[in-house]
């Protein structure tokens, strides 16, 4: 990797403040903070991991008490353009998820679900989901046997063991969505949440422009989280806060070179000792 290439991807490119946190005694660690945008380069893959850690944390501990599946939805045809697409999809989805929500209550299923938005090759949305939830006229269709698909009354052919209901395929179109869905019960909870998180690293998950407002990652309101660290760290914005950080360090260890440079300048005032 060149140097100038090192340096774009090690700096946030939207100047995310620093960080100072102890390492033991007097040495202190100086980290640039993430500004949690997707299309940064730098923060945008910091982003990508901490959401690929809560879903598949959140996939193992579902599935204690709950079968997972694979949902996998996407927008009408081709005589949609991408613009349409992009102004309805939201809204859609959001219509959709109602709906199953809705329909799990009242079946007394659980309903828990996280979903990664991407772009299919012909710029559409197209979400990934994993949940707790199918609804209950499901039939398992087995790898290479035909899927019926009632509003269109054809066949296809399942490309993998798959699900087939009248019900999700009814409520994406009614939703706005398309007639054609999947799902698929998990065999194993860790194969299907790194399946729907490896979307989180494909390259154009970090130049592609959403609209504002959209998701990339989506989540239930019961979906687990993360369990809340505590740090003593503090910001490094005003120049009171450097002032500190010389004070109370006597060493001071940065990430890359571009971050040594920056600290130096902003120490070279006191004794402290930047590497």
């Amino acid at each position: 990797m060149k140097t100038d290439e090192r340096r774009i991807y090690d700096a946030c490119m939207n100047n995310a403040p620093y960080f100072a946190y102890k390492i033991e005694g007097k040495k202190y660690g100086v980290v640039q903070g993430c500004c949690n945008n997707w299309n940064c380069p730098r923060c945008g893959q910091q982003r990508a991991r901490e959401e690929y850690g809560r879903i598949v944390a959140g996939a193992r501990e579902l599935a204690k008490t709950n079968q997972l599946y694979l949902m996998t939805l996407t927008c009408r045809g081709k005589e949609m353009t991408v613009d349409e697409a992009e102004n309805g999809y939201l809204l859609w989805t959001n219509s959709l998820v109602t709906k199953l929500r809705a329909k799990a209550k009242r079946a007394g299923m659980a309903w828990a679900y996280a979903s990664v938005t991407e772009r299919q090759k012909r710029g559409h949305p197209h979400s990934h989901y994993i949940t707790t939830y199918c609804p209950d006229d499901g039939v398992e269709v087995a790898k290479g046997k035909p899927k019926f698909y009632h509003s269109q009354g054809i066949f296809q052919q399942a490309k993998h063991n798959t699900i087939q209901t009248k019900y999700l395929e009814l409520a994406c179109i009614a939703s706005g969505l398309g007639w054609q869905y999947d799902i698929s019960a998990l065999e194993s909870e860790e194969a299907g949440s790194r399946y729907v998180a490896k979307y989180l690293f494909k390259a154009d998950m970090f130049a592609t422009i959403f609209p504002k407002g959209w998701n990339r990652v989506r989540y239930s309101q019961n979906w687990p989280k993360l369990p809340q660290q505590t740090s003593e760290a503090f910001i490094l914005m005003e120049a009171m806060d450097w002032v500190h950080l010389s004070r109370v360090a006597v060493t001071v260890v940065t990430k890359d070179d571009g971050a040594k440079k920056f600290v130096s300048s902003k120490l070279s005032h006191s004794d402290v000792i930047v590497y």
